[in-house]
């Protein structure tokens, strides 16, 4: 019996100045073959409409993933640092969702994938991957590029495509431009339906001394192996303008957003009207407080119970040694003046659910957030950093 299956290709229908996605079956006959340069089929629809392609990026994958699990499976699976390779073992989570979750591995111009440049720098800890099985890589990445948009294009501040994970996400805004380095939004994803994608916990992360401003943020979605946008069929944040002080996190709007239009294995982008820094408040002479993301409530608490254990995990990169990272949450005082880093954290937690601090969540060994250190795996001293902190996180927010 041919396993000839129904493919989804997403056809766009414009009628006055709404776009209507409708959805069309195709069949693409088994005997094709998947290493070959497949034929793009036209596709519009949505802003500004692209190509849908036959993407065989999950079945090259499928081909490697033996060789790639042999070559880098020691470092880079559930319970180290930086698991993009998830459980090969059990399949939780999919090797191939892990990957091409990862940032900056999949991306248009496959050639800068970190994945290809990253074994080759002089920061990789690890072996350089051989020759034979880096051009297969980069053979691969380039057929995912084919779906990956190009939003160089778009007129609106747009972040890079994004394949979410089921669990918390942290989205960097310094795709979109250099100034935004440090700024993300961070949810929680959760597919109710192989057509519904529930986002909650939605939150604006500035820097301690930038704010940031913006206006209508618009998710969109691609399909898997498509570069198609198709946006939120209600545009749910059509009415959203906010300002977030520096130093002050924020809810996104009401923070929750359920998108009909999703699909399982694809992506989403952001997009706004506005997207813009704001410098941070300045008092002056009158004498008024600082915002509540600035000031240390407890001082004491924090160098008595944080100061150590963030010495010890986490000043390494955040100390100013690793400038992304010192830009995202700066650590540089920690010694010359903790209640500086004190401020500057309380932007990473969560005072009503401790336990639920992007602080936390991001370094979680058991998790699947993205973040280049998981205190090596050890769940162990994980718990003990979470025990320390939060016994000042229960006084800084008392």
């Amino acid at each position: 019996m041919s396993r000839c299956a129904a493919r989804m290709k997403l056809k766009g229908l414009t009628v006055g100045m709404l776009t209507i996605m409708s959805l069309q079956n195709a069949c693409e006959d088994d005997a094709q073959p998947w290493n070959t340069d497949p034929k793009s089929t036209t596709g519009s629809g949505g802003g500004g409409g692209g190509e849908a392609v036959n993407n065989h990026g999950e079945q090259m994958f499928r081909a490697l993933q033996n060789e790639i699990v042999s070559a880098c499976g020691s470092c880079h699976t559930t319970g180290t640092d930086t698991p993009f390779l998830g459980s090969p073992e059990d399949d939780n989570p999919d090797p191939y969702v892990s990957i091409t979750s990862w940032p900056r591995f999949v991306v248009k111009d496959a050639v800068t994938s970190k994945l290809l440049t990253w074994p080759n720098s002089a920061e990789h800890a690890g072996s350089k991957t051989d020759a034979p099985l880096e051009a297969k890589i980069q053979a691969w990445l380039e057929e995912e590029a084919k779906g990956v948009a190009d939003v160089s294009k778009e007129t609106k501040p747009t972040t890079t495509p994004f394949k979410p994970v089921m669990g918390f996400n942290a989205i960097y805004l310094d795709s979109i431009d250099a100034k935004f380095k440090g700024m993300a939004i961070t949810f929680t994803a959760d597919e109710l339906t192989p057509k519904s994608l529930s986002i909650v916990d939605l939150t604006v992360h500035p820097k301690n001394d930038l704010g940031l401003a913006l206006k209508h943020p618009l998710f969109s979605f691609y399909a898997q192996g498509s570069d198609v946008v198709d946006p939120d069929p209600i545009d749910s944040f059509s009415n959203v303008e906010e300002n977030y002080e520096a130093g002050e996190s924020g809810s996104l709007g009401p923070g929750t957003v359920i998108l009909t239009n999703w699909r399982s294995g694809g992506k989403l982008s952001i997009a706004f009207d506005v997207l813009e820094t704001i410098e941070p408040f300045d008092p002056g002479a009158g004498g008024g407080g600082t915002g509540p993301g600035s000031g240390c409530v407890a001082p004491q608490e924090f160098m008595d119970n944080a100061v150590g254990p963030l010495q010890a995990n986490c000043t390494g990169c955040h100390g100013g040694n690793n400038t992304t990272a010192t830009n995202a949450v700066d650590m540089s005082a920690l010694g010359d003046d903790p209640e500086t880093t004190c401020g500057q954290l309380r932007n990473r937690v969560n005072f009503g659910n401790p336990a639920q601090s992007q602080l936390f969540i991001t370094t979680n060994p058991n998790g699947n957030a993205t973040h280049p250190y998981k205190f090596n795996g050890n769940g162990g001293t994980f718990n003990n950093f979470v025990n320390a902190l939060t016994a000042w996180i229960e006084q800084e927010g008392a």
